[in-house]
């Protein structure tokens, strides 16, 4: 397999020109008015968050209120994602050593890869579950975007049960530790969204039971909430593992920084979910 993934969804999400992406970019973060709107304050406290992942021209405003605030000193990230096509092995690493983007190709971590797939038996590396998934990738611009240079770890869920979220936290916050120790900053992102195709009503609502789990740190609250409401919140395993991590690693403070939908972007009568998370130590 090439050691290289290309971007799956350049010229569908977003542009695959790297100068139209990053005008797409300056207008998340300058100038939208659902976005930060130029205000760049970063907080070190911050080690992880929940954002969104649709197509930067909805949920990027949203997504560039967490990528704001993020440490521009952090080199390497964790990032869990949703399978949403349950294609391939249900917890898998990256088997490509690099991700291709129009703003430059982002490496992957192989030794924290390999720290995490000994610590978790159901982890593998496979390239069906990432292939056609956007995730993952639709953080890479953003992260390109404030850190510059990184490493990062992609890893693709789908039907996992409570306990395997806790097991894999569990490892994440392992890892957070062995990263600490060589004095390299590192911080651990969730990739969903929230109610999809609703009322902006409905959406509110449903989006608030869940969000009002993230808030508390309450992994099987919000894994219950979303399984009794009927809450199709797509990336509910990736943010249930990254609470526990974040628990596990002591979180102090919980901050709603943005909730949207896609209608406040573009009238519609059904509508998608969003917000920004940030967690801080």
């Amino acid at each position: 397999m090439a050691s290289i993934r290309p971007a799956s969804v350049a010229g569908s999400f977003y542009p695959s020109a790297a100068r139209e992406l990053s005008a797409l970019l300056d207008d998340c973060f300058q100038t939208s008015p659902l976005g930060p709107q130029g205000i760049s304050s970063s907080n070190p406290a911050i080690f992880a968050g929940m954002v969104p992942h649709a197509g930067p021209m909805y949920s990027g405003p949203c997504a560039a209120h967490f990528y704001a605030r993020l440490d521009p000193l952090i080199r390497t990230v964790i990032l869990l994602g949703v399978n949403h096509k349950a294609i391939g092995h249900r917890a898998a690493l990256s088997p490509w050593q690099s991700w291709e983007t129009p703003l430059g190709n982002a490496a992957v971590n192989e030794p924290l890869s390999d720290f995490l797939q000994a610590r978790v038996e159901f982890l593998e590396r496979d390239g069906a579950a990432h292939a056609d998934e956007h995730s993952i990738e639709i953080q890479l611009p953003f992260l390109q975007r404030v850190l510059g240079e990184f490493t990062f770890v992609p890893v693709s869920l789908s039907h996992l049960s409570i306990d395997e979220c806790a097991k894999l936290g569990a490892a994440v916050a392992a890892a957070y530790h062995a990263v600490a120790r060589t004095a390299v900053k590192m911080a651990i992102l969730a990739s969903s969204d929230l109610s999809h195709y609703l009322s902006p009503a409905k959406t509110a609502e449903l989006d608030d039971l869940a969000l009002n789990q993230v808030l508390r740190l309450d992994a099987n609250g919000l894994l219950q909430v979303v399984k009794d409401k009927g809450i199709s919140m797509c990336g509910v395993l990736p943010t249930v593992a990254m609470l526990y991590a974040a628990k596990e690693l002591g979180a102090r403070h919980v901050r709603l920084l943005k909730h949207c939908h896609s209608g406040d972007v573009s009238p519609m009568g059904k509508v998608v979910g969003y917000a920004s998370v940030a967690l801080e130590l």
